[in-house]
């Protein structure tokens, strides 16, 4: 068993620079934890400290009810698998995965018996034989795993890697989730690739500037954002995020946009003018693909096309609205042949976020 538990983690770094903030996190034994967020949001740090590469500046770690804050790494059980990982050069791929078991005098018949567990698991007998510069990205990413299950550890800690943008390791990585059940290893992956964070489906943190900013499953996440920085961050493409104005024109309650505005009904509605928010800004947020090219030019917002592009084998349109820029899925692909269109956006599918705080205030249902 190796369960986890992260109590008021900091992690400040010389200069003041503080990486981790009160960060306190429960991972149940043999459970698959998603880490996703931008570059530098502390990732990778807070991998580093659990592992016992990275100092705990305050705060206490517990693995299985064990304390182990200042434990040395080699005390913890845990196997790291980071970005910069690389496969020993001038061995085979069955070297690559005996070697540390080896050095450690591990008898023969353990060693094989583990290489054959692994080798099963991770689909690689057919390169068992061949050297890391014959290896695809895939492969490569493959046997590093491979190496890191070779030692049978409680918590198995897994950074992005360069290679996750392949196909063949993002589907890779949907496979080890699902053997890892069997496994029963604890892992945490960290990544930036949202993709294969969503086709992975299991619980997920967002993380921004050291801090957590929601947990929950990915679909969750995506269809009920609790802030500005998630809805923006989260989807591909992302929310399209902008200011409009709260105001009350004959009984409704509108958004009004630079260039157009949206009529608001319903709970959504009630809730704005209950609160307070008639005569003030928020901040709104639209899926791309909830914005379409109205069919009679009569759309409610207007914008000044920018171009098209082509994201997730679909057609997108950029325009500008005011000073913001949109995205708007295309009809049938079309690509814009006029400067300025007509989009249909329905109320129904606008978030809303208080301003001053960025916090929602109505999700889509």
């Amino acid at each position: 068993m190796s369960g986890l538990t992260l109590k008021n983690i900091n992690k400040t770094f010389p200069g003041d620079q503080q990486a981790i903030r009160d960060f306190n996190l429960e991972v149940k034994d043999r459970e698959f934890l998603i880490l996703v967020g931008p570059t530098a949001c502390g990732k990778s740090t807070l991998l580093r400290m659990i592992g016992g590469l990275e100092e705990i500046t305050s705060g206490s770690l517990m693995i299985d009810g064990m304390d182990m804050t200042d434990a040395d790494p080699k005390e913890r059980n845990v196997a790291m698998l980071f970005k910069n990982s690389v496969l020993y050069p001038g061995m085979s791929v069955e070297d690559n995965l005996t070697f540390s078991l080896r050095m450690a005098k591990m008898p023969a018949a353990e060693i094989a018996k583990r290489v054959d567990e692994t080798v099963g698991i991770l689909k690689i007998d057919g390169i068992l034989e061949k050297m890391p510069e014959e290896l695809s990205a895939a492969d490569t990413y493959r046997v590093l795993l491979g190496r890191a299950l070779m030692r049978r550890p409680g918590i198995l800690l897994l950074d992005r890697t360069i290679a996750e943008a392949d196909p063949d390791v993002q589907e890779l990585m949907k496979e080890f989730a699902n053997i890892n059940r069997e496994l029963g290893i604890t892992v945490i992956y960290a990544t930036d690739n949202q993709k294969t964070a969503m086709a992975l489906g299991t619980r997920m943190i967002v993380m921004n500037e050291g801090e957590i900013c929601q947990e929950d499953s990915a679909q969750n996440i995506y269809d009920h954002p609790e802030s500005l920085f998630v809805a923006g961050f989260f989807g591909t493409p992302r929310m399209d995020l902008s200011i409009a104005k709260v105001l009350e024109e004959n009984g409704n309650i509108i958004l009004k946009f630079a260039s157009g505005k949206i009529r608001l009904s319903g709970e959504k509605a009630e809730l704005l003018k209950k609160l307070g928010y008639v005569g003030k800004e928020v901040f709104t947020g639209v899926r791309p693909e909830k914005i379409v090219p109205a069919e009679d030019g009569k759309g409610e917002i207007t914008g000044d096309i920018l171009g098209s592009e082509e994201i997730e084998d679909a057609t997108y349109i950029r325009f500008h609205v005011g000073e913001n820029e949109f995205l708007a899925k295309a009809s049938d692909g079309e690509k814009p042949s006029v400067k300025k269109m007509s989009f249909a956006v329905s109320g129904d599918d606008v978030y809303l976020f208080d301003k001053e705080t960025e916090k929602i205030i109505v999700t889509v249902q």
